[in-house]
């Protein structure tokens, strides 16, 4: 007789079926644990990488704005460039601080904004922007020592950088402060070097013309002053005139003189002594430095004083056109010139010329 032996097949026990639950549950548990890590790593690289292109962005607007006054405008407060700032301010309309106001014409500004994944809005020159971290929310802004459009920027002269502090959205213990402080001080040795520019052209100016009347230019059948008068004149005063290279000519007295030299080319009027938005480009020209130096290195309006006291104080009346024995009561050889930055009056920062004699 064969027997036949048959294996009865059996199913999973409850605790089988118990026990491949929860070791699932901890898989499924790790794995999405895992995933969350991944995607937390991921937004906070990205959030990373983001301040740093709004950093970045801050810088192109600092540079491209001083630009564009620099090269369009007198400065500031000049109407023409009256509606822009210098760095952002914070939306006070938006309570939450998200919001951006950003002033720029230039389009390298607006592609250096929404490569920091900024959302613009509005039209040149002002735009609101509300820009998104790594984890796909607003962040949020805090700003001090904002520059106010159409006003100077005179944080670099006082040592008060702009400062903003940003913030992630989505992750609050991310922050990134910036500050304009390394902007300022590159701006500063820049302002420095323009306004000295200015300064020795002034001087060059006032050199030149006394080498050509004293030497080129002397006494003589058509004109021409002694030596004595030339040394004694500040030349500089002709450079507000419309004739800055205009040589003394027409016989005053006996055969020696300025005559020439009337309202047009040598003016009585002492408010010339200190240039105006209205002035400084002509001026710029006659002592050969160029529309560039209308502003500082921050794009603050330059103002010149032509002859000045020690102390960058204006002289009270304007020198008397060349002549015979000239003299000037109110003021004496070595005359000197101030030129720099000026707010409600007074100088914030300036460079003093003194002219040779």
């Amino acid at each position: 007789m064969t027997t036949t032996l048959v294996k009865r097949r059996r199913g999973l026990t409850l605790l089988e079926i118990i026990v491949t639950i929860a070791i699932a549950s901890v898989v499924m548990g790790t794995i999405v644990s895992f995933m969350d890590r991944v995607i937390h790593f991921k937004g906070t690289v990205d959030t990373i990488k983001r301040f740093e292109k709004i950093e970045e962005a801050f810088e192109v607007l600092y540079r491209e704005n001083i630009q564009n006054v620099e090269e369009n405008c007198h400065g500031w407060t000049d109407p023409a460039c009256g509606a822009l700032a210098i760095l952002p301010s914070v939306d006070d309309a938006d309570a939450s601080g998200r919001t951006l106001m950003i002033s720029t014409g230039s389009d390298a500004v607006v592609s250096a904004f929404r490569e920091a994944n900024c959302v613009l809005s509005g039209e040149p020159p002002l735009f609101r922007a509300t820009c998104v971290d790594g984890y796909g929310s607003d962040y949020t802004f805090a700003a001090t020592n904002e520059h106010v459009a159409g006003i100077l920027y005179l944080n670099g002269y006082n040592r008060t950088p702009y400062s903003v502090t940003i913030t992630a959205g989505g992750n609050t213990s991310m922050t990134d402060t910036w500050t304009s402080g390394h902007l300022d001080s590159e701006y500063m040795v820049r302002s420095q070097e323009k306004l000295l520019t200015v300064a020795r052209a002034m001087r060059s100016y006032h050199l030149s013309r006394l080498t050509t009347e004293a030497i080129s230019n002397p006494c003589g059948a058509y004109g021409g002053l002694a030596s004595n008068d030339d040394i004694l004149i500040p030349w500089i005063w002709q450079a507000a005139g419309n004739a800055p290279g205009a040589r003394c000519s027409g016989i005053t007295a006996v055969r020696c003189g300025c005559g020439a030299f009337g309202s047009s080319i040598w003016s009585t009027e002492p408010a010339l002594n200190t240039t105006t938005t209205a002035t400084i480009p002509a001026f710029l020209t006659a002592i050969n430095a160029g529309g560039l130096y209308r502003t500082d290195g921050f794009g603050n309006p330059v103002t010149v004083r032509l002859i000045t006291k020690v102390d960058g104080t204006s002289v009270g009346s304007a020198p008397p056109a060349p002549c015979p024995q000239w003299s000037w009561s109110d003021a004496l050889p070595p005359y000197g010139g101030t030129v720099g930055v000026m707010s409600e009056g007074k100088w914030v920062y300036s460079q003093r010329v003194v002219y040779p004699q």
